[in-house]
Formats: C-alpha cells, structure tokens, sequence
C-alpha cells in the first residue's frame, strides 16, 4: 500500500521505528504514499565511470506476449539511425540521440556521485543500479560523450547518518551532480543536495511526496503505488468485471503518513469505481510474518486486494496468503528476484500480477531500449536487466542530455545550478521506456514537483518464470491499451 513503498527502502530492512526517526528528522509528513526504493552495489570506495561491476543478480526472463503500445509520456524522438526494427549497437547512439558533435562534451570529464545502498540488505537493489550508472557512462565516452567518473557512496540500505555523511563528502569535492535512491536516503540528503546545489536524479523511489519540490532534486520514476492506480483500475474492469469490492494492507509508516497515505488510497479507490470493504491492514516495514494480519483478511474478503509491500515481503505474504486459502484476486507494486525467492514457488506456480512502470527486458520497443538489453546481457553474463538498471541507465543518459544542453548555451557542467537549470528548459527527456521500432521513448516532469507527470506503466504478470505484459498506461490512466 502506499507506503509507497516509502522509497521501498527498507529493502535494506529499515525498522519501521527506523524510517519513522529519518522522516521526522527531515520534518515532512508524507502526503501520499511515499515511493521509496532502491539502492546501489559496490564498495564505499570512488571508482571510474568505465569499471566493471560485480557479476550476478539477474532479473527474470520476459514474455514478448505482444507489441506494447507507444509511450505514455509526450512526444518522443524519431530516432536519427538504427530505427529499423533491429537491435541498434554503440556505434549508433549519437545517431539515435541526435547528438551535434559541437556539444557532445567529448574529451571532457565530469564527476558524478552515486550514493546507494552498497551494502546491508538493500546491496540487490545497488549492484543492479550501478550496473545501469556504469554501462551507461561506459556507451556514452564510446559515443563521443564526456567521460564521467562515478564517485560511489554508501547509503548502508537507508541509514541516515551514512546519507549525512555522502552528502557532506560530495558537497565538499564540489560534485555537481549525483544519483540517487530511497529519496535520497529518506531524506537525509535533500537539505545538502540544496545547500552544495547538486543537481540529482532519484531514479529508485523517485520524489517520493516528502521529496517533492526540492530544490535540485528530481524523482524519476512514478509514485507507487498511487501513480499506476488509475490505469490499474482501468484493466480490472475489464478482466475483472465483477469485482466491486477493494482492501488494502499495507506497510506502518506512523502518523500522520497513515492517515495521509490512506485518504489518497481510498480516494483513488472510490474514483476508480470501487467500494472499499473497510479492509485496510497495515503492517510492519520488512516484516515476513503475516500470521496476525491473514485472519482479518480472510474474514473480511474483498474481491480485489492491493498489497502495497516491497522487496521481500510481498513473496512471503503471497506464500502465506495462499496456505491460508485466501480468495481476492491480489495486485502488487513492485516485482523483483527477492520476491521470488522469499515466495517459495508460490509466484512461479500460482502467478503474480503487478503495476507499476516495470521494465519489460523481454520485449523492449524503442531502439534505445533494445540497444540497452543486448549490451547489458554482453556485459553482465547474459543477465536480463530489471527495471532498477533501466532506469538509472536512462538517468545517465538524462545527464548527458542536461551537458549538452548546457554546453550550448556556454554554461558550465560542472555547476549543479547550471545543470539544473539545462533540465528546466525542457522537462520531456529521453527514456528506454515506451517508444516504438523507429521511435525512442520520452518521459515529462513537472516543474513544481519535480516528479513524473508522464511515464510509460503497465500491469505485468510474472508465471512460471516469465513476465508477461497485461495493459500499458501513463500517469492518471492515460493512453491505456491493453496488450
């Protein structure tokens, strides 16, 4: 539920007494469900841009079940080479991007901080993030783009003084810009990241709500699970056209987030054309027992269930709701190896059914995207990418779009200010989501809150160890099609 998955940290296992103490230090209540996530792999060490991370912590295979439908997210660029229905390699990507040499920041360099989840519990979600950040430096030097030395720092899964500390250790080295997660470490950071004006893409859990409008910080990613609701709705009424009835369980982030959190649910609920049943259970960040919120389930069934829990909670809540012989039909906001793993079998044989803007590795559609799965695949062992990799991959590009920008009207790339202002002068920026065979995909963020206002989503469902695309929609349900 909305906790949205409060940066999903808590992949990292944060206590809920834990997340609560780092939400108050920064003095925001969470409006909505705050969509936490991720994190990043690697030592607490500076490594260049162009080095290899470590192996392992692929993600499942895909089912090319149909053509997806175009982006949700604007107008997208016709792409300049490659476009032909094939997979596009390295060679191409000034071609696709439309890159003028003049601007490329050839020869130049640039540091960038990357303060994830290194290490702790979380340490899935960094290795694959900092595979995206690397791969993505590495093609954009062969490009004939700037080289960008990736300054790695560890988050440790969500502890804040760890963020306090990266943050104060940027800040003083004068890196101008970073790449974040768990909203910059459940906002921790977000006065540093204003204080040193270093421009940062969130691209593990987004703005959150308590991370909107903050200077130099921008969420790019939808909010879960509250952004792909409406278009969630959407495709239950048609695959399911009697269901009237919803319940929810959720994680405890505390007051007054509940509460909050809770009102923008139901609200959404009743606007989707639904009755909440006054089920609406909430229970601990990270926690794998669910023996005492099940029987409440059970005696109060809804037709529809939405389980907003993240990491590897919603395996062993699947697991366990289905030795309880629970009825609802469930629909989740994240899918990830270690929901699979925690839910012994039960997702392969029963299935998992999830909606949020999930990176289709399988069935890739632009050719951004396609040149993005088969070279990950060469550099990571065959490994299919999830959606953590594709996003912070398509940070770096963002980056490189932002240089450009700046480089053209003179500005300097080394001034966060400088680049946060190139992004303001287009907020429509290049994506590996959505697009088609000759098209790259777009997504668009808003000026005020620095969050998506258009993003490719989609219901997924994960079977018998492949994913399978059920609908595509952007924010608020718009451009729906189901597949």
């Amino acid at each position: 539920m909305t906790e949205d998955n409060s940066e999903r940290p808590v992949h990292g296992r944060v206590t809920r007494r834990q997340a609560l103490t780092r939400l108050g230090a920064v003095g925001a209540a969470v409006a909505v469900a705050p969509s936490v996530l991720a994190a990043c792999g690697s030592d607490n060490s500076s490594k260049s841009s162009t080095a290899t991370t470590a192996s392992g912590g692929g993600s499942a295979t895909t089912a090319a079940s149909g053509s997806a439908t175009t982006a949700a997210s604007g107008s997208a660029t016709t792409a300049a080479g490659g476009g032909s229905g094939g997979t596009p390699t390295v060679a191409d990507l000034a071609g696709l991007l439309g890159v003028d040499a003049a601007t490329s920041g050839k020869g130049m360099t640039i540091d960038a901080g990357a303060v994830l989840a290194l290490t702790g519990t979380g340490s899935f979600y960094g290795k694959t993030m900092s595979r995206g950040l690397d791969l993505a430096a590495k093609h954009i030097e062969a490009a004939g783009g700037p080289k960008i030395n990736l300054v790695y720092l560890d988050h440790k899964s969500g502890d804040a003084a760890a963020g306090k500390a990266a943050i104060t250790e940027l800040g003083s080295k004068k890196v101008p810009v970073k790449f974040a997660s768990y909203v910059d470490d459940l906002g921790a950071m977000l006065d540093g990241t204003a204080q040193y004006k270093i421009f940062t893409l969130d691209g593990g859990g987004g703005t959150s709500t308590f991370g909107q409008g903050k200077p130099y910080f921008w969420g790019t990613r939808a909010i879960t699970p509250n952004d792909p609701m409406p278009g969630l709705f959407k495709y239950t009424k048609e695959a399911l056209a009697s269901a009237k009835t919803m319940g929810v369980v959720g994680w405890d982030l505390g007051e007054p987030n509940n509460s909050n959190i809770k009102a923008d649910i139901l609200k959404k609920i009743a606007d989707g054309g639904y009755t909440h049943n006054g089920l609406y259970e909430l229970v601990p960040v990270g926690g794998q027992d669910f023996s005492q919120v099940l029987p409440k389930i059970k005696a109060n069934e809804p037709d529809i269930l939405l389980v907003s829990i993240y990491g590897q909670d919603p395996g062993s809540f699947a697991n366990q709701a289905q030795t309880a012989g629970l009825k609802a039909t469930m629909f989740n906001f994240e899918f990830t190896p270690d929901g699979v793993n925690a839910s012994k079998g039960t997702f392969d044989k029963d299935g998992y059914t999830f909606a949020y803007d999930y990176f289709d590795a399988g069935n890739p559609k632009s050719p951004l995207a396609k040149l993005f799965v088969s070279e990950f695949k060469k550099a990571y062992g065959g490994d299919s990418p999830d959606f953590y990799a594709a996003n912070f991959y398509e940070n770096m590009f963002v980056l490189w779009e932002v240089i450009r920008r700046a480089l053209k009207t003179g500005g300097d790339i080394k001034s966060g200010d400088v680049l946060d202002k190139a992004l303001q002068t287009n907020l429509t920026v290049v994506s590996v989501y959505g697009g088609d065979d000759k098209t790259i995909g777009t997504y668009t963020l808003d000026p005020t809150t620095h969050s998506v206002t258009k993003r490719e989503m989609g219901v997924f469902e994960y079977k018998g160890g492949k994913v399978t695309p059920k609908a595509f929609f952007g924010i608020a349900g718009t451009d729906y099609k189901k597949t």
